[in-house]
């Protein structure tokens, strides 16, 4: 399967494919690592399969959106607890170019400039989706403040394109 075309993953994954995409998109935003996954294209497309695939079309939108939601939030959250333990040990070992207190220092100034829009903005923009939830644990960004702003972000990020998916399908 080609993991960086997301027609092809929904394609393979057929009456699974609401599960498989809440699964992709929570790795995409648990970890830097899964962040070259197509989430925002996944997202669309998922919309788009509901709306014109006959086996997902019996599939309730509303479930989906559900799943799809809660999967998105819950990565970024792993992430955010992964940046919160292991911020400390990577950054408090040995100082190197980026692993060092004043980067530490510089991302507690942004998330506290830009808190809430950096938090509910970066679930548009591939790879900060997965690198913001890390770096607000590494600064020890207040979890709630974390948790309502991920919330915010993640139903806009997922609802958004599922819908506008949907609509597109339906016409």
């Amino acid at each position: 399967m080609n993991w960086f075309n997301a027609d092809a993953i929904i394609a393979n994954l057929g009456n699974f494919a609401v599960w498989g995409v809440a699964i992709i998109i929570f790795f995409e935003t648990a970890t830097i690592f899964g962040s070259f996954l197509p989430g925002d294209s996944l997202l669309f497309l998922l919309g788009l399969s509901l709306a014109t695939i006959p086996n997902l079309e019996k599939f309730p939108f509303w479930f989906a959106l559900i799943i799809v939601f809660a999967a998105a939030v819950l990565g970024s959250e792993a992430g955010y607890w992964l940046g919160k333990r292991l911020g400390p040990h990577l950054f408090e070992r040995r100082s190197t170019w980026f692993f060092n207190k004043k980067t530490v220092a510089r991302t507690q100034e942004f998330f506290e400039r830009y808190g809430a829009r950096a938090i509910i903005l970066a679930r548009f923009v591939p790879v900060v989706r997965a690198l913001v939830p890390m770096l607000a644990g590494i600064s020890r960004l207040d979890v709630r403040a974390f948790t309502v702003n991920n919330l915010i972000g993640g139903f806009a990020w997922v609802a958004g394109l599922v819908t506008v998916g949907l609509v597109a399908g339906e016409i």
